[in-house]
C-alpha cells in the first residue's frame, strides 16, 4: 500500500448554511433597526454557530489519512475495484469518496480508532499501466451548513493487461509444439521430447523419424527431468499487435496454469525466462507487464499514453 498526501481543504456553505446566513442577516438588520438586544444574541448566536460548524468540519476532514491499496492486474476492457483504506483519530460520521466517474461515489462513516476500507469501481480500459483517478473526499460534518472538501492523487497506477484471446493461430509453430509434452505414440504414459547425446537408444521413437525425420526420445513420467521450455515468440503469432499480445496473454496463461517453464520474446526486448518452479510467478507476474506496455509511450510521470476512448 501507499501512503497518500492530501491536499488542502477547502469550505463551501450549502444551501441550508446559506439560508441561515440570510436569515442571520436579516436578524441582525432587524435588531439595528429596532434596538432590540434579544435579538442581537440570538444573531450572534446563530454566527457563532457557523463559525464553530465550519472550524469542526475542517478540523475531522484534516485528520483524515487515507492508503490506496494497488488494485490487481486484469484483462483490458473489463471493469475494476480500487480500495482506498481510511483512518482518522476524531469521529466522522458521513464522509463521500468521488473519483470523478460516473457512479463510483461512496459513502462511508469512519469510527476510531479502527481504519475503514471503501470499494471505488473502476471502469474498464485499454491495455497499460494507466494512472489511477485524482479522487475527492468531502463532508457536511457536523450540522450539514458547510461542505468540507479536499482532494488527492494516488501517485500510482493500475496495471491492464492484453485481454487474452484463445485459439489463434499461429504463423510458425515453436519447436517445443513439435517436440514439448506430448503423448507416447505407443499409448504409454511417457513424455516425449527431442532427442539429446547420450540419450538411450532403446528411448527413441524410430516410427515418428521415419514420418517427420525428427528425432524424438521417450521418457517416463516418473522421470524428474522438467520439460524443455516453450518459446512464446511474438513473430510467431499472426495479425496486428493487439491480436497477437492477447494471443501471447492466453498462452502464457495456460502454461501459468500448468506450472510449466516458458521463454518470452518480444521485439527489442531481452528474453524473459521461467525455468524452475521457484520463480515461475514471479516472472509470470514480470511477463503480463511487458505484454501490458509493449509498444506503448509514456508520459512525463512514466504513465502509458493511451488515446483516450481506446479499448483493446
Amino acid at each position: 500500500m501507499s501512503q497518500q498526501t492530501l491536499s488542502s481543504l477547502q469550505i463551501r456553505p450549502r444551501r441550508f448554511g446559506l439560508g441561515l446566513a440570510v436569515i442571520t442577516v436579516a436578524m441582525l438588520l432587524a435588531a439595528i433597526n429596532y434596538g432590540n438586544n434579544l435579538i442581537f444574541l440570538i444573531a450572534f448566536m446563530m454566527i457563532a454557530l457557523m463559525i464553530n460548524s465550519a472550524w469542526q468540519g475542517w478540523r475531522a476532514l484534516s485528520a483524515v489519512q487515507a492508503r490506496v491499496i494497488p488494485p490487481g492486474m486484469r484483462p483490458a476492457g473489463e471493469p475494476g475495484s480500487l480500495s482506498v483504506e481510511f483512518t482518522s483519530q476524531a469521529t466522522l460520521p458521513p464522509l463521500r469518496v468521488d473519483a470523478g466517474l460516473e457512479e463510483t461515489a461512496a459513502h462511508t462513516a469512519l469510527c476510531p480508532p479502527g481504519a475503514t476500507i471503501v470499494a471505488i469501481t473502476l471502469p474498464g480500459e485499454p491495455r497499460g499501466y494507466l494512472p489511477l483517478p485524482e479522487m475527492t473526499l468531502e463532508t457536511p460534518y457536523p450540522l450539514g451548513l458547510w461542505t468540507v472538501r479536499r482532494g488527492f492523487s494516488p501517485g500510482i497506477g493500475q496495471w491492464v493487461h492484453p485481454a487474452p484471446i484463445e485459439g489463434i493461430d499461429r504463423a510458425q509453430r515453436t519447436e517445443n509444439d513439435q517436440s514439448g509434452d506430448q503423448a507416447s505414440l505407443e499409448g504409454d504414459p511417457t513424455r516425449l521430447r527431442s532427442y539429446h547425446p547420450g540419450d538411450p537408444i532403446r528411448h527413441v521413437v524410430f516410427r515418428h523419424y521415419a514420418k517427420t525425420g525428427q528425432l524424438l526420445t521417450r521418457h517416463p513420467e516418473a522421470d524428474s527431468e522438467r520439460p524443455d521450455p516453450e518459446l512464446v515468440d511474438y513473430e510467431a503469432f499472426a495479425g496486428p499487435r493487439e491480436t497477437r499480445l492477447s494471443a501471447m496473454t492466453a498462452r502464457l496463461m495456460d502454461l501459468n496454469r500448468d506450472q510449466r517453464p516458458w521463454v518470452l520474446r518480444l521485439p527489442g526486448e531481452d528474453d524473459l525466462t521461467a525455468s524452475a518452479s521457484a520463480n515461475l510467478a514471479q516472472r509470470y507476474q514480470t511477463a503480463l507487464q511487458r505484454l501490458t506496455r509493449f509498444g506503448r509511450e509514456r508520459d512525463d510521470q512514466g504513465f502509458d499514453h493511451v488515446v483516450p476512448g481506446e479499448i483493446d
